[in-house]
């Protein structure tokens, strides 16, 4: 796995893809900052996920094309290696089972721990930069004294973020896993592209049940609700990349 590591962070597009998404979370706060100039929003409500800044543009750019950012940064690195013939190497050398749990896991973990990271970012910078913000944009924590997980989330607003951010990041894990599997399938970027995009674009689709309910704080989804979408978008991808792994792992012959 190390050896996995080393090769994608000494890989150029890798190290453009972390400092894109660095940029974009932190452009979220030059926005925040322009919007709110008047009246200070409260930190726990400014990060990035709670998507504060007018019109969501860095949040539409990342969370409904991670497909895309998740392929350059990692998950299409077989598409190289079935391009360069450099799987028949590795996969001889170590086994098709390790070969590819190896690259499976290794994306996975890698694209966790850069989102994971890059929120962090955001967050401790939102929270100093408004440190004395005290604008709620109406989300009073007796809003919605019905809801548990309303009222729980803003009881503890700083865990309550940093539980979202590991929320995204296990989605971000998935979704590379996901799109690595489908470059094992079909190792040619005109497929495997788009068919990641369609794939994951159709859980952030919808008002009541899209995924992008459940990723973001302090909003007004029901605990029946943030479970359904849960199980529902965690099944999908778990079983595409199960299917995916056994299919290949039983099938590539080398």
């Amino acid at each position: 796995m190390n050896s996995y590591y080393f090769r994608l962070t000494h890989n150029k597009k890798t190290k453009l893809i972390v400092l894109c998404i660095m940029a974009i979370v932190i452009i979220d706060i030059f926005i925040l900052s322009g919007n709110f100039s008047e009246s200070w929003l409260m930190p726990h409500l400014a990060t990035f996920l709670q998507s504060s800044s007018l019109g969501h543009m860095m949040q539409i750019l990342l969370i409904w094309f991670l497909p895309v950012f998740l392929l350059i940064l990692c998950a299409d690195s077989y598409i190289q290696d079935y391009k360069t013939g450099y799987r028949y190497i590795a996969a001889t050398k170590k086994g098709r089972y390790a070969y590819y749990k190896t690259m499976l896991l290794g994306n996975m973990s890698f694209a966790f721990i850069v989102m994971v990271g890059c929120l962090l970012l955001n967050m401790l910078i939102v929270y100093l930069v408004f440190m004395n913000g005290d604008f709620n944009k109406g989300l009073s924590p007796d809003l919605s004294p019905e809801n548990p997980i309303y009222t729980l989330n803003n009881k503890m607003p700083a865990v309550t973020n940093v539980v979202y951010i590991i929320i995204f990041g296990f989605y971000t894990s998935l979704c590379a896993g996901m799109a690595t599997v489908l470059s094992w399938c079909f190792p040619d970027i005109k497929y495997t592209y788009p068919l990641s995009f369609v794939i994951w674009f159709s859980q952030i689709l919808g008002l009541n049940y899209s995924l992008a309910m459940i990723i973001q704080p302090f909003n007004e989804v029901t605990l029946g609700a943030f479970v359904l979408i849960f199980f529902r978008s965690t099944l999908l991808f778990l079983a595409i990349i199960t299917a995916g792994f056994l299919y290949k792992v039983k099938s590539d012959e080398i």
